[in-house]
């Protein structure tokens, strides 16, 4: 029966991902951002490109001790980089995109623990891959590394079978309980290629399975994020990485702006308060003044 990855057999292997388990984002040099990524290239036509090496230098963007005199300064000159047709994103050193903004799996992957990572690789990283690839796993016999168990086919690693009817137990008390355990739920149907998982199934796994664990968060934190994607990132599926990239450079810049102009404000503010109370004292000495003497 196939087995969990077990910590002791993967001990090396986790130290090696401890080490690369985080994408890296790439750093601009000396001015001139990597634009050799197809995400870069594709949302920049030739002339860009060909103009990009000789005309870029990276702009400052907005910081939170600016005053409002260098936001104005900074942001006139972003926004006009933006009139003249460029991209934000690469004008700014991709200092404000976040290296997985267009990729949720990407991102979750980021998130994982080495031994979460590990096992997640383990059972669905060779589909992924062929799935990059434009290739598909190919399944031949149940000794196979891409052998079908369970009715799942997911790479070269199976999970080991799963009484669902036996298997669970009530759900622990707690606010949030129902709620992990309702995803883990979810998670556990992906990785069974099962329908139906039940809270009480993802329960009884968590406390008589705990070598299934790793593997359970890994995919319930691909699940959510993905979700999270989907529910607020509606145009993720429309833009380019350039482009969503660039999105969020802009918005972080305008939020800054935003946040800088209202620190200004409150400050102004309170400068003002002071000054009325102190017109008021005054006021109240001119009244004195010129009210009837007794």
């Amino acid at each position: 029966m196939d087995t969990f990855p077990s910590k002791p057999g993967v001990k090396r292997k986790i130290q090696d991902l401890e080490h690369h388990h985080h994408d890296v984002k790439t750093e601009a040099k000396r001015g001139s951002p990597d634009t050799s990524s197809p995400g870069a290239a594709a949302s920049m036509n030739p002339l860009a490109l060909a103009n990009l090496g000789e005309n870029l230098r990276i702009l400052p963007v907005p910081e939170e001790t600016d005053t409002l005199q260098e936001t104005d300064a900074k942001l006139r000159d972003l926004s006009k980089i933006v009139e003249e047709g460029h991209s934000l994103a690469l004008w700014t050193g991709l200092k404000l995109s976040s290296p997985h903004a267009h990729d949720p799996t990407a991102l979750a992957k980021s998130l994982m623990t080495p031994q979460e990572l590990m096992c997640y690789e383990c059972c669905f990283g060779p589909k992924e891959r062929h799935k990059a690839s434009g290739k598909h796993p190919t399944t031949t016999s149940t000794t196979d590394d891409s052998s079908s168990h369970n009715g799942a086919t997911v790479g070269t690693w199976q999970p080991p079978e799963f009484n669902w009817t036996a298997n669970g137990m009530p759900i622990p008390q707690g606010r949030q309980s129902m709620k992990k355990f309702s995803q883990r739920a979810a998670a556990m149907d992906l990785i069974w290629a099962h329908q139906g998982a039940t809270p009480e199934n993802a329960a009884w796994l968590t406390f008589n399975q705990p070598e299934a664990l790793p593997l359970v968060k890994a995919v319930t934190k691909v699940m959510n994020i993905k979700r999270h994607f989907q529910e607020n990132r509606p145009y993720s599926g429309e833009l380019t990485n350039m482009e969503v990239a660039e999105l969020e450079t802009i918005r972080k810049i305008n939020s800054m702006a935003v946040k800088n102009m209202m620190r200004e404000v409150e400050r102004v503010r309170r400068l003002a308060k002071q000054i009325k109370d102190s017109m008021a004292i005054l006021e109240g000495r001119i009244q004195s003044l010129e009210g009837p003497r007794s």
